[in-house]
């Protein structure tokens, strides 16, 4: 026998999920379709609210001009919405299709960036998503051969760019949420696309999700506690891996490199753990078995001097000596001729890939020397001989700018990025990395100080 009425369990659910913060201090906006599921998530919060003193509840449609209905539909959340006192916005998105995306993926995409668009840090953006959804969600999953990140299906809360998503929904089952619509003789609309079967989730909703619990009656209880164990199981695995990505980022404070002698010391399976991490963490998708196969294989295990990339989501992947590097696939915008310092403080190079500070002084602070009338050159490795002698202070003898940007452990996509300064056509520093010996300029000489905005 089903539980008509799921108020009690439902104020519950929101308690447990808002369970740091007073109702009353959060603004609840409710994602409304107009269907059955929005429509009891809608209603239930219109009774919580008679319950919880001034509790927030407003509600976002969003339009989004794929059928004949939509203004229809659009009415009548809104004319719902009034009847029930709640706030009402709705939202028309244009859907562009776009290569290797379906429109379905496309169309949830735009929907909660136009959510997401109206809500605060104290905002919790509600869908209505329930145990049916989450029973078609693992299949999915189970259908793409997922993993553990997969198979965890959907999450009752998660964090938001701006505030939290939640689903109070989860551990009620479709039928639950009719039984009580009837009830409360609620009223929903239908939208036509949901009996679509080209469709993947739908073609389970109606043949394959009906067929299983025919056999198995509880298999979407079930399946969703299956979800509850995964989603257990990758917080264990973010921790772990957020303790091994410490022993292998090179640098904290650039997470696009990590030390490939750390990574090696893993086991195949935290190796793997450790690069899905890095990737989440430069918002990157996480890579697939074939991408991870072909990264620890051609590019971790490589030989000490091989240099293989690879290319992923507008960046390159790349292996320089013990490292890898995330690098920006942007294109080398180096100017033809060299550029001439007029005494701004500021300088944008390279389409303002590369921003320069300077600030000239009497007193040394490790600047160059210069004096009024000096010609000061901006220069990159492309627009000289690499081939150039110089002393860096602190060095003993000349080396080659080739050979020093070797001995700085440059890697060489970004060499032909570094400034070189040139007073008067002599080399005298190449920005961020060395300062070179020169020869005193005269008794009015002045120092420059030239640095990375």
């Amino acid at each position: 026998m089903l539980k008509t009425d799921l108020l009690g369990d439902f104020y519950n659910q929101i308690k447990i999920l808002c369970h740091e913060d007073a109702l009353t201090d959060i603004h609840f906006h409710v994602a409304l379709s107009g269907g059955l599921d929005s429509m009891v998530l809608l209603h239930l919060f219109a009774r919580l609210r008679d319950q919880v003193e001034n509790l927030q509840v407003c509600a976002h449609h969003i339009n989004h001009g794929l059928s004949d209905n939509a203004e229809y539909w659009r009415d009548f959340c809104q004319q719902t919405c009034e009847r029930l006192n709640i706030d009402f916005t709705c939202t028309h998105v244009n859907l562009r299709k776009q290569a290797r995306t379906s429109l379905e993926a496309l169309a949830r995409e735009k929907r909660y960036a136009s959510l997401i668009n109206t809500m605060s840090k104290q905002s919790y953006l509600v869908s209505a998503h329930h145990q049916d959804d989450q029973l078609e969600t693992v299949l999915l999953a189970l259908k793409r051969g997922s993993g553990n990140t997969g198979l965890q299906g959907i999450r009752s809360k998660q964090a938001l760019e701006i505030g939290y998503l939640i689903r109070p929904l989860l551990n009620f089952s479709r039928a639950q949420l009719e039984k009580y619509a009837c009830h409360y003789q609620l009223k929903w609309i239908e939208d036509e696309s949901n009996t679509d079967q080209i469709f993947d989730r739908n073609f389970i909703r109606h043949t394959i999700s009906p067929l299983l619990k025919t056999r198995w009656p509880a298999i979407a209880k079930t399946v969703s506690r299956s979800a509850s164990i995964c989603q257990e199981q990758q917080q264990l695995l973010n921790e772990v891996a957020e303790l091994d990505f410490s022993l292998c980022v090179c640098d904290p404070a650039d997470i696009t490199v990590i030390n490939i002698d750390a990574l090696k010391a893993l086991s195949a399976a935290r190796i793997n753990n450790v690069l899905r991490y890095w990737f989440k963490l430069n918002n990157l998708k996480y890579p697939s078995v074939k991408q991870l196969s072909s990264l620890l294989n051609d590019v971790v295990l490589a030989t000490q001097n091989a240099t293989p990339k690879i290319l992923f989501e507008g960046l390159t992947l790349r292996r320089y000596r013990e490292c890898l590097y995330l690098v920006e696939d942007n294109a080398n915008l180096v100017s033809d001729k060299p550029v001439i310092w007029r005494g701004q403080s500021k300088m944008s190079l390279s389409g303002g890939a590369i921003n320069l500070n300077f600030h000239v002084s009497s007193e040394s602070n490790n600047g160059i020397k210069i004096n009024e009338d000096s010609l000061v050159e901006i220069y990159f490795r492309s627009q000289f001989s690499a081939k150039l002698m110089c002393t860096p202070i602190g060095r003993n003898g000349s080396r080659s700018v080739k050979k020093l940007l070797h001995e700085y452990n440059i890697p060489p996509w970004q060499r032909d990025s570094i400034p070189f300064v040139f007073v008067d056509e002599e080399l005298t520093q190449a920005v961020g990395l060395w300062l070179c010996e020169t020869q005193p300029v005269d008794d009015r000489e002045l120092f420059l100080t030239i640095g990375f905005d």
